[in-house]
């Protein structure tokens, strides 16, 4: 039996559980700015023991929903899990709603249908996908990628190195674990 699943919901407050040797949790965020049509797209990826491998902040336009801005989210983060070759994935984000209607196996004729659809083909190209719900306090380093590519000049992608901007709350995060 495996270990767990990324984290731990006690007492309002989430903390990290260490995953099976091999997977990756990515947890994933969502940001817009609707008076400037943006959104932005935040995703860090750690290993089974918590340590930091990638993190990733992608700006996108013209969305209408919040609700959407996060399922476009999940959905980069899923391309970009593919892009680092990684085979066992747990994606964590903040947003109740996408994680129940992946779950479920309804089709849905919209935007935000076309976007869970494509998480959901996306989903069954790794060996494991698991899509979890985890509380807002145990998505702070997505939230602040997601706020940092509102800003950024383009995308940015690091592996094995932290941006020196994140590297407060990827403290604190630690420390909570």
């Amino acid at each position: 039996m495996g270990r767990g699943s990324g984290a731990v919901q006690r007492h309002g407050e989430t903390r990290w559980k260490p995953l099976d040797e091999g997977t990756v949790k990515i947890n994933v965020d969502g940001a817009i700015a609707e008076h400037h049509r943006v959104f932005g797209m935040g995703a860090v990826a750690r290993d089974h023991c918590g340590e930091v491998l990638a993190t990733m902040a992608c700006r996108g336009r013209d969305v209408a929903t919040a609700e959407i801005v996060e399922a476009c989210s999940i959905r980069r983060a899923m391309q970009w899990a593919q892009e680092l070759n990684l085979g066992r994935v747990i994606i964590e984000t903040d947003c109740a709603s996408i994680v129940t209607a992946l779950s479920e196996n309804v089709a849905l004729n919209s935007d935000l249908g076309n976007v869970l659809s494509d998480c959901k083909l996306l989903m069954s190209s790794f060996l494991h996908c698991q899509i979890k719900h985890v509380r807002r306090t145990g998505n702070a380093v997505a939230h602040e990628l997601a706020k940092r590519a509102l800003q950024a000049e383009g995308d940015e992608f690091f592996r094995n190195a932290i941006p020196d901007y994140l590297a407060p709350f990827i403290t604190r995060n630690k420390l909570s674990m």
